[in-house]
């Protein structure tokens, strides 16, 4: 039975009391946002991708927390059978740390190790996971070649089919692996021996909490702290109106559900390549409101009718509000479309005016999202996370895809309370 895993080494790197309550605490996690959850799907999706630059493997995954050693045992044995070239989240383990190695290959007489990452660049963290690893593999000793980071490729540009041998890149971290050896048995002992204690390290919250990734203790460690959440919000009213400007004009209220897929969909597209997947318009006409809603779930290469669809709801209306953490002029400038210019200069993002009018408060400080200014403006009322509308948008299921043109509707819903809130 292991001690630690990838994750809980990382873990305990960012914060000892973290590894702690983890192991012995779990019940006190935050719950899993939607944000979470929608990474955690695209790394899985990329990560099966991957594997079909190496075909023909075995997957090694268990089916339950309860096989993890049998399958390490497996693993060992597959290394010997000649038979065996590619595995899959091939499982090891050493010094009581349990590893699930998203690709590992044959190479001559060794193996090449992989780990794949569904990002544009390396980070600090992934290099720690590597070495990790690394030390895992060397402690079964895995006769090794190299140890490879497998990330997406910015430059690639889609042209015909997906080509796999271009849309990754592969780095070597074994150099720098090496060298982390000695620091990474240490650091095992010693979160060994902290969970081990009959108490949670006493580290006050700080930086950790949130770096390199939000901690799911933050909730449990952060309730003892004196609460800003109840106090008031701040803002500049004078900035505010000047941006604001005339309040009288008529208005719509859009909401835009941007998707941007790690891996290319269409010819000329870049990975992470952003366009319109659905879209709602909000207005009041009279007493009555008056909704449009659109989207292309069923065949995504209908994203570019959109435009065309925007710029004629949109017609007649002096100004268009919506919130959104890109620019949305520059979004729909960059297809050089006679519509999108069109609406270029009736836009106003509202997130953009409150940032540039000081609006601050605890709950905005993490996520300048709807959802945070909407509760923070309304403390009575909740919202949604805007990473579940994504997440059924994606989904194969269609029922949980009809719900995204009700969530992005009750969302501009909402921004128009805030709206009205600030311009009255």
């Amino acid at each position: 039975m292991h001690i630690l895993s990838k994750s809980t080494y990382i873990k305990g790197e960012q914060c000892e009391k973290a590894l702690y309550l983890f192991k012995n605490r779990p019940f006190l996690r935050d719950k899993l946002s939607m944000e979470q959850r929608a990474k955690f799907k695209r790394g899985t999706d990329v990560g099966i991708l991957a594997q079909q630059l190496f075909p023909g493997g075995i997957n090694m995954t268990p089916s339950s927390p309860s096989l993890f050693g049998k399958k390490a045992i497996e693993t060992m044995q597959n290394l010997s059978n000649p038979d065996i070239n590619v595995m899959y989240e091939a499982v090891f383990q050493y010094d009581d740390t349990l590893i699930m190695l998203d690709i590992i290959v044959r190479d001559g007489d060794k193996w090449r190790a992989i780990e794949v990452k569904s990002s544009l660049s390396i980070s600090p963290t992934y290099m720690k996971d590597a070495a990790l690893q690394y030390y895992v593999l060397k402690g079964c000793n895995v006769p090794l070649s190299d140890i490879q980071l497998m990330y997406i490729n910015a430059d690639y540009v889609r042209e015909g089919n997906l080509d796999l041998s271009q849309l990754f890149v592969f780095q070597s971290v074994k150099d720098y692996a090496e060298q982390y050896q000695d620091v990474i048995a240490k650091n095992i002992a010693h979160f060994k021996d902290i969970i081990k204690q009959p108490h949670s390290p006493k580290i006050p919250v700080g930086n950790q909490c949130d770096t390199p990734y939000r901690c799911e203790f933050h909730g449990h460690c952060w309730k003892d702290v004196p609460n800003k959440l109840n106090e008031p919000y701040i803002i500049d009213y004078k900035p505010l109106y000047e941006l604001l400007g005339n309040r009288n004009y008529s208005t719509a209220f859009l909401n835009l559900l941007f998707y941007r897929p790690a891996v290319p969909l269409f010819d000329g597209d870049k990975p992470y390549s952003e366009f319109i997947i659905a879209f709602s318009v909000l207005s009041n006409n009279g007493k009555f409101d008056k909704i449009y809603n659109w989207n292309c779930l069923d065949d995504l290469s209908r994203w570019k009718d959109s435009l065309e669809l925007l710029a004629t709801q949109l017609t007649g209306f002096e100004r268009v509000i919506c919130f959104a953490s890109q620019n949305i002029q520059a979004s729909l400038q960059k297809y050089n479309l006679l519509e999108s210019k069109e609406l270029n200069y009736k836009i106003l993002n509202l997130r953009e005016v409150l940032q540039q009018s000081g609006f601050e408060h605890e709950k905005v400080k993490n996520d300048f999202s709807l959802k945070n200014v909407y509760e923070t403006v309304f403390p009575d009322k909740t919202l949604f996370e805007h990473s579940r509308i994504i997440l059924n948008a994606l989904s194969d299921n269609l029922m949980e895809r009809n719900l995204i043109t009700n969530d992005l509707e009750l969302e501009n819903k909402a921004l128009r309370e805030v709206y009205q809130h600030f311009a009255r």
